[in-house]
């Protein structure tokens, strides 16, 4: 029997009543457990492991699956399941986080990023700016920080390219190191260095332009697709919801 703190980042159903939840908690990482009858109605697990939470947990560790045994709400997060844009960006992150780590691997300052950007999510509007600042971050954490002081081949200050291949910035003359490598401008570049040692309550701070904000979405996600090494659903999805809003 342990306690731990969690966030639920997918469930799936389980029987009649059952379903398998899986956590990223802050002691233990990713956890995956049985919650039993908690899709019936007055299931006194029902809100604690409702998607996107953030509680308090008692599980008993079991061979193949733990189970929970008892749930508090610490967060709900309840706006990340009531609006469809900020469900597509709370799922993509919860993705990110589920396809990115394996049970028992901490990756001790992810939690408390998740639980920030989650906080964020439910409260901002600016949600692709949140995203790619969790993008970067989630790199960070898993140790793929790209290399943004400069040139990652000459050390040039002033580099406007990124190159997801070799995970930093390229200056024009050192382009032929990747020629798949990204323009994505000097104002981009500043906004990555920013989102690099703010904290996540200090986003409101950054203002890009639009046309910074597409560069960095042109170049985060991928990297972060690169580095997972599979596709992602919910970010095919987000991406098509998107396209649908603009018509």
């Amino acid at each position: 029997m342990y306690k731990a703190e969690g966030v639920v980042l997918r469930t799936r159903s389980l029987g009649e009543a059952d379903k398998i939840v899986t956590f990223f908690t802050h002691t233990r990482g990713k956890v995956e457990a049985v919650a039993r009858g908690a899709r019936r109605p007055r299931s006194r697990l029902l809100g604690p492991t409702q998607l996107f939470t953030y509680g308090r947990y008692l599980l008993f560790e079991g061979k193949n699956l733990d189970t929970v045994s008892q749930g508090e709400i610490v967060q709900s997060f309840r706006p990340l399941r009531e609006d469809l844009d900020r469900m597509a960006y709370a799922s993509y992150a919860a993705e990110l986080v589920d396809r990115s780590t394996e049970p028992g691997d901490r990756h001790e300052g992810l939690f408390p990023l998740l639980v920030a950007v989650l906080e964020l999510l439910a409260a901002s509007d600016e949600l692709p700016l949140v995203m790619r600042y969790f993008e970067l971050r989630l790199l960070g954490e898993l140790g793929y920080r790209p290399n943004l002081s400069g040139c990652i081949r000459c050390g040039a200050s002033r580099a406007p390219y990124f190159s997801i291949e070799l995970g930093g910035l390229l200056c024009e003359r050192c382009l032929q190191a990747d020629a798949a490598a990204v323009h994505i401008g000097d104002e981009a570049v500043h906004v990555l260095r920013y989102f690099e040692r703010a904290d996540p309550g200090r986003l409101q701070v950054v203002r890009p332009s639009r046309e910074a904000l597409a560069a960095l979405e042109t170049v985060l996600p991928r990297s972060c697709a690169v580095r997972i090494g599979q596709p992602l659903a919910a970010l095919e999805f987000l991406l098509a919801l998107r396209a649908a809003e603009r018509g």
